[in-house]
Formats: C-alpha cells, structure tokens, sequence
C-alpha cells in the first residue's frame, strides 16, 4: 500500500511538471509574440497598435432574459462589469505604460511557473525540504502580490482616465468599482505563502543540521 502511495505521488509530480513545464512555453510565446508583433514595430518603426485599456462600468438598460418553456420574458440587469477597451491615438506614453506592464506581469508568470517548476523538480528527486524551495517559494509569493497590486492599480488608473473621454449612451463608466476592490483578499494568501516559506526554510535548516551530527 505504501508503495503505491509513493508511486503515485511520483506519477503526480511528474504530470505537474510536465504541465508547467508546457505552461511556460505557452506563456514564452505569447511573450514572444507581443514583442515581435506589438512592441517591436512600435519602437523600430513607430507603428503603434491599439491599446488594451481596462476600465469598470455598467449597462444602463435592462436586457431580456428569454427562458425555455415560458410564456413572458424575464428582465435582467448587470449591476457592475470590468472590460477591455481597445483605444486608438492615445498620447505615446499610454502605450509605453500599457506595453511595461504588459511586460511585468509575463516577467512575473514566467518566473513563478520557472520556480513551481524547479520546487517539482526537487520534490521529484526527493529533495524537497530544502533551503532554495524556502526562497523559492518567497519569491513565488511577492511575485503574485506585484502582479496584484500593479493590475489593481492599472485598473483604477485606467477608469480613471478614460471615465470622462468615452462616451456610450447605454453604459454608465466608474472610476472605482466593486472589480477593483475585489482581489485583494489573495494577498492574504500570498502574506501566508510567505509565513509557510520562512517555516520551511526554519525546517531545512534544521534538517540540515541534523544530518551533520548523523
């Protein structure tokens, strides 16, 4: 029984991974696309594209919810929504702030899928508990919360700018929505990442000790 514990959790370890593994090279290449097709052109040639504004807002009008087998309508509402807005001729400086950002959060997923992948790496040769996957894994935590607190503030920032330029005359645009205070309940999780990296760390550490008095 013990064995084929361990035997699948081996096999776990290997699919996991694998799956990063794959996970990384997906997220490289979109990386490598939005260099070569969206940064590049703008910077070699001045070719600037659209730029992926997000923004909070809301419908003004109510829409029709038709159900099967009833006879009458239902109305509904969508209380509050974050999107996208493509923008075209925003002054050069959107488009380098939106390109940096866009740069810092691939960096950022890049680097957590790296360091998930070396912690599975370790766990795979039976070296898991162990000073680097302690660092490891407080880095994976303050990656996270750079990426949160930069994409909330992006948003905000965002609706900010465009709330006053846009106009629609069924949609109503925030500058400060329930998206963009919402989220942030995971850099508890993130905070407590980092407690569970310094216990571990404390661990090896201790380990570490223990096999030098054996």
């Amino acid at each position: 029984m013990k064995k084929r514990t361990i035997t699948s959790a081996k096999s776990l370890i290997l699919f996991l991974r694998y799956s990063f593994i794959g996970l990384f090279i997906w997220n490289a290449i979109k990386f490598i696309v939005f260099l070569v097709y969206q940064l590049g052109p703008a910077i070699l040639m001045g070719k600037r594209k659209g730029v992926s504004l997000p923004l909070n807002f809301n419908p003004t009008e109510k829409g029709i919810l038709n159900l099967p087998q009833t006879d009458y309508d239902y109305l509904f509402q969508i209380p509050e929504a974050t999107g996208t807005f493509l923008a075209f001729g925003l002054p050069l400086k959107f488009f380098y702030i939106d390109s940096i950002g866009t740069i810092l959060n691939y960096v950022c997923i890049l680097l957590v899928i790296y360091l998930i992948i070396k912690m599975l790496k370790s766990a795979q040769a039976g070296t898991f508990l162990n000073s680097k996957n302690a660092i490891r894994l407080r880095y994976i935590a303050l990656l996270n919360i750079v990426r949160l607190v930069y994409n909330k503030i992006f948003l905000y920032s965002s609706s900010t700018y465009l709330i006053d330029k846009i106009k629609h005359p069924d949609i109503e645009f925030h500058a400060l929505g329930w998206n963009t205070l919402s989220g942030w309940q995971f850099i508890f999780v993130y905070l407590f990442l980092l407690i569970i990296a310094e216990a571990f760390r404390l661990g090896a550490q201790v380990k570490h000790e223990h096999d030098l008095t054996i």
